[in-house]
């Protein structure tokens, strides 16, 4: 295996491993042996576990973009995102928490240019999710006084804690919830 080969599979083994435990309670021996590699090769890839943990984060958002699944841009668009959000999260069987809060918990309180960092991926993974959002105002979808600023940061608040409610209860019911009102919310 190369070198390139090895940092990819430190990236997602060491993701999977970040998914199921958390950031806090895994150690770079636990991402080197999911990897089956050496504890030293780590470093040779990676300044720290912290940088370690951004650049796979950056690498989970990108693998995982999120996409406007039609060019018609309607209601029906949005759906069929939420719907593929919680789909995901259904076949899991709700075993993992968002990566990307995984990261708000582990570095809200730490480096400054850790936390922008974070936030950034935040912005990015949206991108698909205001993009519809601008489309179907446009369109007069849905409500012309909503801020779609300010629904996107609703959005983003309500589902990660539908999601980490669904986690706990294992059911999709708080997902469905927070999809039921979203629309009632936002339509004309």
């Amino acid at each position: 295996m190369g070198g390139v080969n090895k940092r990819a599979e430190l990236i997602q083994k060491g993701q999977e491993v970040i998914l199921s435990k958390g950031y806090d309670l895994s150690s770079v021996k636990d991402i080197t042996q999911a990897a089956a590699l050496p504890k030293g090769s780590f470093y040779h890839y990676f300044e720290s576990k912290e940088k370690f943990a951004l650049e796979a984060m950056n690498d989970f958002i990108a693998t995982y973009e999120e996409r406007i699944p039609d060019q018609d841009f309607n209601l029906k668009s949005l759906q069929v995102m939420i719907d593929a959000r919680i789909d995901e999260i259904v076949k899991i069987n709700f075993a993992r928490e968002c990566y990307m809060s995984i990261m708000c918990h582990a570095y809200a309180g730490q480096n400054e240019s850790f936390r922008l960092s974070i936030l950034a991926a935040i912005d990015k993974s949206n991108e698909a999710m205001i993009s519809l959002l601008q489309k179907l105002q446009e369109k007069q979808l849905i409500k012309a006084e909503l801020d779609l600023s300010e629904l996107l940061e609703f959005i983003d608040f309500a589902w990660r804690g539908a999601r980490l409610k669904a986690r706990l209860l294992k059911s999709k019911t708080p997902l469905m919830i927070f999809k039921k009102y979203l629309f009632q919310f936002i339509g004309v």
